[in-house]
């Protein structure tokens, strides 16, 4: 014999046939009376029932609590290219001229993820640059360290540099458009 398939259930969900109850009534919180299971529970009008539009209305909201948000402003694009670090003043004058070399992890439209052997400390400006088979007007900027860590299976760090600069930002996102649907 053939099912019929129906896009709406005929009954409530979190009806029992079985028990005869509601699921909902766990702790006692809801006792549906018999004129309420007749009219709801064991219809397809389950969906104007109060409590099953409350149960609904919870579930949904735990499964958005639950769910990981994406902290990411912009789109990370994977590339390794050896960069160069320099600390700066406030003012934008190079702080020594000692440098970090670091590799990059992946980039984006907002700044740059890289592999280091030093930490680097947050809040710091640097100004970067990149070899010469980097796109010239890429090839050298300013960002901030956004955070550092220090890799726990390995030897060395990671840090994210966050770029502070508009044309940057617009040259980079340009770039990381033309990269990634030609690669």
């Amino acid at each position: 014999m053939a099912i019929k398939h129906s896009r709406y259930a005929k009954t409530c969900p979190l009806w029992s046939p079985q028990a005869m109850k509601c699921q909902l009534r766990q702790g006692g919180l809801f006792l549906p009376l018999d004129d309420h299971i007749e009219v709801y529970c064991k219809s397809p009008y389950y969906t104007q029932c109060t409590q099953y539009s409350l149960h609904l209305k919870n579930t949904i909201q735990l499964v958005d609590k639950k769910a990981p948000r994406n902290r990411r402003k912009y789109e990370r694009v994977v590339s390794h290219h050896p960069v160069t670090l320099v600390k700066l003043f406030p003012s934008g004058e190079i702080v020594a001229h000692f440098s970090i070399i670091g590799r990059t992890l992946d980039l984006s439209k907002g700044g740059l993820r890289l592999a280091t052997e030093k930490p680097l400390i947050n809040d710091t400006m640097v100004r970067f640059s990149f070899e010469e088979s980097f796109p010239e007007s890429l090839r050298k900027g300013k960002g901030e360290i956004a955070w550092s860590n220090k890799i726990i299976d390995e030897p060395g760090y990671q840090a994210g540099i966050s770029f502070k600069d508009d044309h940057l930002i617009n040259t980079m996102g340009v770039y990381l458009g033309l990269y990634h649907n030609h690669s």
